[in-house]
């Protein structure tokens, strides 16, 4: 039976830890079960602390506190600066917004900067492995934290899917063959095995250590940057005036709204960055200049992407399925095409490799609060929770090198 000392109170109050002893006899077990919708209740909307949660993180192998404002903002924008501004960019230009897609990446960029204030103020409060799941745990309870982390969840592993299913038609563009060539049929499936292997090394390389990975991912963060600065720079030199002035809001300003929506999904990725604040060295000041840095760094990315393309090409010409590869092909320089291919696999590896790492902290952080079995947030010698780290990678490339959509 739970023991008296450390399980449920009379009183209906949820205490930390449970001892489990057995029941005594068939009336004891009885009574347990005609309490049981009692204590459910009374778990279902228990709301932890900011004690109860460094207490949680106390009862299990901490994790490494390693990671500084410079890696943060590393991870936040390799997270964000993924392969989709290379197609959302045109999409929107040539549907919602036109030149004026600066507006909207804009409008975008604020309002991601007001949400991640707030994932700022959180983390510096609550520094432990978890992020949005502790939020809501401290202030709404525990199973509206359930229904939020599994959605967290499902949005981490279907999207680092979705975005390494990319992976295989950019190499092929790379290497000057068709987007199918990577890829074969099986009994009516598509066969990727790049989207299972390449998740299977990005979880090697999490598990070995957080500081390893965080080098790892600034280094090609900025390759990454480098080779969006050298689209910019070129496109900025084939850029027309006139493409840009003519029709500013050819489709209404409410369509720039609109655009706008669309292109916020763009930003989403910074509160990865919050899941790992119980490895930063200094949270208080690290956790908001890399929130912060990178969103700040991907809004000015992004709105001066969207100006070289709509300078470079009119509007209403703009292939939304390729726009960069087809604005270069447009002013003569053909050649960009593999330089916006290089760009577009670095941003398919971090943004997976980041993704990978932030879901493992939340499934760490569901361990410990018991709202998933313990194991999954046990810690390694190298003081990262592998078990998550190779549950969530796992899942990521298990069954996705066949496409089933």
């Amino acid at each position: 039976m739970p023991d008296s000392s450390s399980g449920a109170s009379t009183d209906g109050a949820v205490n930390r830890v449970a001892k489990y002893t057995g029941f005594i006899d068939g009336s004891e077990y009885l009574q347990a079960i005609l309490n049981t919708p009692k204590n459910l209740t009374n778990r279902l909307f228990h709301r932890s602390n900011a004690a109860e949660l460094k207490e949680d993180a106390g009862n299990h192998t901490g994790l490494l506190p390693s990671l500084r404002a410079v890696d943060l903002v590393g991870l936040g924008v390799g997270m964000m600066l993924g392969a989709g501004v290379f197609v959302s960019t045109g999409s929107v230009a040539a549907n919602y917004t036109g030149p004026s897609v600066i507006i909207a990446f804009f409008i975008a960029g604020v309002c991601a900067f007001l949400s991640s204030f707030i994932y700022a103020e959180f983390t510096v409060d609550l520094p432990f492995a978890g992020g949005a799941y502790n939020y809501v745990l401290c202030s709404l309870g525990e199973f509206l934290a359930w229904v939020s982390v599994s959605n967290l969840l499902f949005t981490y592993v279907l999207g680092n899917a979705a975005v390494m299913r990319g992976f295989a038609p950019y190499f092929a563009s790379l290497c000057n063959q068709p987007t199918d060539f990577f890829t074969y049929q099986w009994h009516g499936y598509t066969i990727d095995w790049f989207a299972f292997c390449i998740p299977v090394l990005l979880t090697c390389l999490l598990v070995r250590g957080t500081r390893d990975s965080a080098t790892a991912n600034l280094i090609i963060t900025v390759i990454h940057l480098i080779i969006m600065v050298f689209i910019i720079i070129t496109g900025f030199t084939q850029a027309k005036s006139e493409n840009f002035t003519s029709n500013f809001a050819p489709f209404g300003w409410r369509e720039v709204f609109n655009g706008a929506a669309q292109l916020f999904f763009s930003f989403i990725g910074f509160d990865a960055v919050a899941t790992l604040a119980e490895e930063v060295v200094d949270p208080q000041k690290d956790l908001p200049k890399g929130i912060l840095g990178s969103v700040g760094i991907v809004t000015v990315i992004y709105i001066l992407m969207g100006a070289v393309l709509c300078l470079m090409v009119p509007f209403d010409m703009l292939d939304s399925s390729a726009p960069f590869t087809s604005a270069f092909d447009y002013v003569g320089l053909s050649w960009a095409k593999y330089i916006v291919a290089v760009g577009a696999l670095l941003g398919i590896l971090t943004g997976v490799f980041v993704g990978i790492l932030g879901a493992s902290r939340l499934l760490t952080s569901s361990g410990r609060e018991s709202m998933l079995p313990p194991v999954v947030a046990m810690v390694g010698k190298r003081q990262t929770p592998w078990v998550a780290t190779w549950s969530i990678g796992g899942i990521t490339c298990h069954h996705w090198p066949i496409h089933l959509f």
